[in-house]
């Protein structure tokens, strides 16, 4: 049985090193007691209450594979076999999600469990997750429009004829069709997924780096319609989720295309959310917005493909700048008021938004927060570990 690890008001400022292991340690007996709390393994956590409970969902929300993956970093942090066999547990429900067309996030349900399961599991009973992968992937590709260059969102709240909605979050999503390229699937699929990000990057990002959440395009010829915001405070306004969404795709685009066209906007991205956080490094809801609520989730996204990013730059003071600023946003993460406090909770963190404008889970723990975070957590220690400085800072 793991031990609940209370975090020590007296480790602010700390070492990171201390906090990130206190962390870890508080964290992997949340998720040990969290398998109890969820019971049912076709429920999935996606945002917490006011008390910080879970609420639960079934995988046909776009949050499900958060939990499973949360428990894969749990298996790769702790070794612990029992995280491994839950994980497995809660990613097999998500099975039946594989051929379901009505969604533009398969990659966010298939990369964070099955992705993970092909990453760190061993052994015939894996064997059959790539082709699950495969079918995901070759599913979502059906949301292409090659007019426009983009795969479709499934959502709106403008309704325009012949309009062909694409949010940011897309981005997240282009994971599954390179990795499905690369494994057996078509290669048009990777051919898709590149083209999203060149549209994105031309249409989405804005000459100071801030970013659109929605651009409409004509399905027909491939126009642009009009550009805006659903989820942040206004159409000319940076929703901060959005604008990690983007970071974080762009470097996963670079990774597996290794076109510096990539990296660079994935650069010019981290430098906009960089430049507007506040002094403790975490994110308001949205960089413009006065409605001062904050959004870890969009720290933690970055915060994470940030450890990835400075993997892939040559320049050794651009890559210890974003080292730092990685590191300096990590440390909030790892303390109050964004690392809850409470006993008895198993959410790992506080403080995320989904959707403020129609008042939707404001406040509250999210399952991608702390997925996120977990995985930032792994890619630091990776960073350090491969540097041979872990333990220096």
């Amino acid at each position: 049985m793991l031990v609940i690890a209370a975090v020590p008001g007296g480790l602010a400022g700390g070492p990171l090193d201390v906090l990130v292991d206190n962390a870890v340690r508080t964290s992997l007996a949340r998720l040990e007691r969290s398998v109890s709390e969820v019971g049912d393994p076709a429920l999935y956590p996606s945002y917490g209450t006011p008390q910080l409970k879970w609420q639960l969902k079934s995988s046909a929300d776009w949050t499900s594979g958060f939990y499973p993956g949360c428990l894969w970093y749990a298996w790769e942090i702790s070794r612990d076999r029992r995280f491994e066999g839950w994980a497995r547990q809660w990613t097999a429900a998500i099975e039946q999600e594989k051929l379901n067309p009505d969604t533009h996030d398969l990659g966010f349900r298939f990369m964070c469990s099955f992705g993970n399961g092909i990453r760190l599991g061993q052994g015939p009973e894996y064997d059959r997750y790539k082709g699950v992968i495969i079918t995901a992937a070759t599913t979502l590709a059906r949301r292409y429009n090659p007019q426009v260059g983009c795969l479709s969102s499934n959502w709106d709240l403008v309704k325009i004829e012949n309009a062909f909605p694409v949010v940011v979050d897309v981005m997240m999503n282009l994971e599954i069709l390179f990795w499905a390229a690369e494994n057996g699937g078509s290669p048009e699929l990777a051919q898709m997924a590149r083209a999203h990000a060149i549209t994105t990057g031309r249409d989405f990002v804005r000459p100071d780096g801030g970013t659109y959440h929605v651009v409409r395009y004509d399905q027909n010829n491939g126009r642009i319609i009009n550009k805006g915001t659903l989820q942040g405070a206004g159409p000319e306004t940076t929703w901060s989720r959005g604008q990690a969404w983007a970071l974080y795709g762009m470097v996963a685009v670079y990774r597996h295309t290794r076109e510096q066209r990539f990296l660079d906007t994935a650069m010019k991205l981290a430098d906009y959310f960089i430049s507007h956080l506040p002094a403790d490094h975490v994110a308001p809801w949205d960089f413009q917005s006065g409605i001062k609520y904050r959004d870890v989730s969009a720290t933690c996204i970055a915060t994470s493909a940030l450890f990835e990013m400075i993997r892939y730059l040559d320049d050794a003071s651009l890559r210890a700048h974003y080292e730092t600023e990685a590191e300096a946003m990590l440390a909030s993460l790892c303390q109050p008021p964004w690392f809850a406090t409470r006993t008895d909770t198993n959410c790992l963190l506080d403080h995320s938004v989904q959707f403020l404008p129609i008042n939707s889970n404001v406040d509250v723990p999210a399952i991608f927060a702390d997925y996120y975070f977990l995985e930032a957590i792994a890619r630091y220690r990776a960073w350090h570990a491969a540097a041979g400085r872990l333990g220096s800072k």
